[in-house]
């Protein structure tokens, strides 16, 4: 009993640092969202998983509504657009999709999210997508929702103990705090429960001013869930830093005059969310730290570890992460782990690859699927290799014809290649360190298959 209360005295002095932000988490179910869920879960292209097996084993297994989960699947919603005055790629650009999936969590009806959506996407579109959820509205409710009703309002309940408690509430200001970051205190934060079936699927994300919470039904380990939960919306508070910010943040990488700033940069986002949301929180809830409570990538919690000691301090101390932060984390980087600017498996991680076909992409799709922004293009020319260069990411460009044009046109927009020979004529893979700290990949292919180069030139993934 007496430890129980030390460590209640210890966890509520720890939530008096953070003081109230004002802000209002709001819990509640979706099942619009849940719908639009369950049909990317039981389409032909999803691996199989509970609720695949579940409708393929039910009547509601027709040709007809077949026919409309492939419709679904196919219906162009991936429009978007950028925030062109921030440094790139520090600031994410609206994708149309997080919008309507937004609408969906925050709607308890399909009308509701039909208005909520006008606009955004064609009418017509809009009218197809809606109509195939208000199909499967009922076959969710009958095979999913109403056999696991009271599951659900258990791990409903679990949630709202933590919005109660003024914990999302509490971490999040700590997060403001930290990132230096303002959130206007009139928009609440919807948090959206998402039932799972699959008793190893817990997860979450978030976007705007959202969080959806996979939990799986059943499960006991709702201090997990909210760590994870407010990883992801520490993803929102980085990505909402000012512009001046921003450009702070790129200012003091640069300064630093270290050759791995710009890698270790693209790699804080997940570094600081994995520190704080899994890191400090499990610390604050359990005591201690174990080794699964971190990312499992061993780039993220690697650099994780080394800077915790550092996150923490600025929390205790209330103090926003500065420049002083970012010498200590580029130091930190350079002297842990300077050969990771050259493992592929790190710097692949943010990639640009542009291609004379699209087929050359599959490779490194498939080896390296573990990706922080990835882009690909095709073909080969001046607009892509420009699109290449606004980003200062690793660029890949695959040559398959018409080489000794497309090397020249290379050449021409990148000065390192200019005083190189590059035989045309052979097959090669070429790697250059740009201006911006980024690796430049030239893979010229004749007959060999990009997977047969790359084999052959990083038998260890490793750049020698």
């Amino acid at each position: 009993m007496k430890q129980n209360i030390l460590t209640l005295l210890l966890f509520t002095a720890t939530f008096s640092l953070f003081g109230q932000s004002g802000v209002n988490f709001r819990l509640q179910f979706s099942e619009p969202y849940a719908v639009y869920d369950f049909l990317g879960k039981i389409s032909e292209n999803y691996p199989d998983n509970e609720l695949k097996s579940i409708f393929l084993q039910s009547t509601y297994n027709t040709e007809s509504n077949i026919r409309k989960i492939a419709e679904f699947e196919q219906l162009a919603i991936d429009y978007s657009y950028f925030y062109r005055q921030y440094p790139q790629p520090l600031k994410s650009g609206v994708m149309i999709r997080d919008l309507l999936e937004k609408n969906l969590a925050v709607s308890q009806t399909v009308d509701e999210f039909r208005n909520r959506s006008i606009g955004l996407i064609p009418n017509d579109i809009l009218y197809t997508f809606s109509g195939i959820l208000e199909t499967f509205l009922p076959i969710y409710h009958e095979l999913i929702y109403l056999p696991n009703k009271d599951a659900i309002a258990i791990q409903d309940h679990n949630l709202r103990n933590y919005i109660d408690k003024g914990m999302f509430a509490d971490y999040f200001q700590a997060g403001l705090v930290f990132y230096n970051t303002v959130w206007d205190q009139k928009i609440p934060f919807e948090v959206n429960l998402l039932p799972s079936l699959d008793k190893d699927n817990l997860g979450a994300r978030a976007f705007f001013n959202v969080a959806v919470c996979e939990a799986p039904l059943g499960s006991t380990d709702h201090k997990s869930l909210f760590s994870v939960a407010m990883h992801e919306i520490y993803h929102t508070i980085y990505d909402n830093q000012s512009l001046e910010m921003k450009s702070n943040i790129q200012k003091w990488f640069d300064d630093t005059n270290s050759l791995n700033s710009q890698y270790a940069l693209l790699l804080m986002n997940e570094v600081l969310a994995t520190a704080l949301g899994n890191a400090y929180i499990m610390e604050q809830l359990n005591g201690k730290i174990e080794e699964d409570d971190w990312y499992a990538n061993s780039y993220i919690s690697g650099m994780a570890k080394e800077i915790y000691p550092t996150v923490k301090e600025y929390i205790k101390s209330r103090k926003p992460m500065d420049e002083a932060f970012v010498k200590i984390y580029v130091g930190l980087y350079d002297k842990k782990f300077p050969q990771w600017n050259k493992e592929l498996d790190h710097i692949l991680t943010y990639r640009y690859i542009v291609a004379d076909t699209s087929d050359d992409w599959k490779y490194i799709r498939r080896t390296f699927r573990y990706y922080s922004n990835s882009r690909m293009a095709a073909p080969i020319d001046i607009t892509q290799i420009e699109k290449a260069n606004e980003l200062p990411i690793t660029k890949v460009f695959i040559v398959s014809k018409d080489h000794e044009k497309t090397l020249n046109l290379l050449k021409g927009r990148y000065d390192v290649l200019k005083n190189k020979k590059l035989n045309f004529a052979k097959e090669f893979i070429e790697v250059f360190d740009l201006p911006d700290r980024t690796k430049l990949f030239i893979i010229n292919r004749h007959k060999s298959t990009v997977e047969q180069l790359m084999v052959k030139y990083f038998p260890d993934k490793v750049i020698k």
